[in-house]
């Protein structure tokens, strides 16, 4: 492969693939939540069929915690996947992953009760959960990597809101499958048999993914990378400055993450059966509720994304990192027992989480040059998933039985302090070329060629 491949490989991409890919990356990144997030949906149903009822306290305080164990493996998803994502490319990555989770699904739905099977239907859980956690991670790196890579620089705002519309979607298809199976089928059911169906659906639906992933075209910056130049390059050792840059760079990510993170699994994932455990709100009325107001973040999204490209990323992840600073404690103290208290409480959150995770992907991808940056994305941002997201439902859980959950919102709010921090330190990225972040001088003649067939992307 010659010097000028990567303008080959960029002629060969023609609109209609990159927006094939696109919706290949943000529907397959959609079930992946899809499937992450139903066991939070259906967790009353797995702590009564799959942990000793003797004490049903302590039964769901164990399911919430093999959720948040399933977090301990995503660090490690992350990093592998971002070491083969720079090795093997983003698209193989991605087919991988999804897998991965169709298999830990399907266990999920085919496992005996702890009545049939006693601790083996917790452990084999635990086993599932940790499969879920290793994809989740790895696709969390692939995908955010991709679909900033394959964007038109002067829309990666809009492109990348894409797939945060994928990931709310796949949620609001958890809580409306929870919403539709509650109200179809009845308690009995559900408890008996229902809780199973969403799981058998998920593990269907990765496979049909998985079809579409292997026609994805891969992205532009990976085949510079398997240029003699890119390699020779890539051998050099990283100079002082490289290396502090990066380390403030994972830094700031790891924060702003932080807050995505924490915000999420409280406000999009967990809301409607948090209002149902801590306040008895209807288990119907819950749901629908916190579907209408996903239904909301979605319509925001790529209005947000777009913003962010025209007026910059920054002022867009300040709105919501401040947002949540100033409201958590209002929003948190407005719930009760009545439905429209939900639906007014997280639909001002989501607003604010459409700011945040619109450009997600965007912002995390800007921070890093190309030779580090699935690495980069995998590293900083698995590892404070795996310490925010693996703790928030159990901890507010927990403090909340224990009448501290004004703890757990200061908590809440000082994480999102120290994002607004991160994303003020970060620098303005709006419209970059990718190749440009992180260049060597000396690199810049080489970077070139690629970088007449982004603009013309971006055109």
């Amino acid at each position: 492969m010659t010097a000028s491949a990567p303008a080959s490989v960029d002629a060969t991409a023609s609109p209609a693939l990159r927006r094939r890919s696109m919706l290949a990356s943000a529907v397959g990144n959609g079930l992946e939540w899809f499937d992450w997030n139903i066991y939070v949906v259906f967790t009353a149903y797995l702590t009564a069929n799959l942990f000793d009822q003797g004490d049903p306290g302590s039964a769901l305080l164990m399911t919430l915690a093999i959720f948040g164990v399933g977090f301990v493996f995503r660090p490690l998803g992350g990093m592998l996947a971002g070491i083969l994502a720079d090795r093997l490319g983003r698209r193989w990555v991605m087919v991988t992953t999804m897998l991965t989770m169709s298999a830990a699904s399907l266990l999920i739905a085919v496992l005996p009760t702890f009545e049939t099977a006693g601790a083996w239907a917790s452990l084999l859980l635990l086993v599932a959960r940790l499969a879920q956690g290793l994809a989740h991670g790895a696709e969390s790196t692939a995908g955010y990597t991709y679909i900033a890579e394959i964007a038109p620089a002067a829309r990666r705002g809009l492109w990348s809101s894409t797939l945060a519309m994928g990931v709310l979607v796949g949620s609001m298809l958890a809580s409306g499958l929870g919403w539709a199976l509650t109200t179809g089928l009845g308690a009995e059911a559900m408890t008996e048999w229902g809780w199973r169906v969403p799981f058998a659906i998920g593990a269907v639906l990765a496979i049909v993914v998985m079809v579409l992933r292997r026609t994805m075209m891969e992205t532009e910056q990976f085949e510079q990378q398997l240029a003699p130049e890119a390699d020779a390059e890539a051998a050099q050792p990283l100079t002082r400055v490289e290396r502090r840059s990066l380390w403030w760079a994972s830094v700031r990510v790891f924060w702003f993450v932080a807050a995505i993170t924490i915000v999420f699994y409280t406000w999009l994932t967990a809301a409607s059966s948090l209002a149902q455990t801590q306040h008895g709100m209807d288990p119907a009325a819950a749901l629908a509720s916190s579907f209408a107001a996903q239904a909301l973040c979605v319509c925001l999204m790529p209005l947000m994304g777009l913003l962010s490209d025209r007026v910059g990323r920054r002022p867009v992840a300040l709105a919501f990192s401040l947002g949540f600073v100033v409201l958590s404690f209002p929003l948190m103290g407005l719930i009760s027992s009545e439905p429209w208290t939900l639906l007014v409480a997280q639909s001002i959150a989501l607003a604010f989480v459409a700011c945040g995770n619109s450009i997600y992907s965007a912002l995390l991808a800007e921070q890093f040059p190309t030779r580090h940056r699935a690495r980069g994305i995998g590293i900083a941002m698995s590892l404070s998933v795996a310490i925010f997201g693996g703790s928030v439902l159990y901890l507010n859980q927990w403090l909340t039985g224990a009448g501290l959950q004004w703890v757990f919102i200061l908590c809440f709010v000082l994480v999102c302090l120290a994002s607004a921090v991160a994303v003020w330190r970060m620098p303005e990225t709006r419209g970059i070329a990718l190749h440009e972040i992180g260049a060597r001088p000396d690199a810049a003649e080489r970077a070139g060629a690629g970088a007449g067939a982004e603009r013309g992307a971006r055109g």
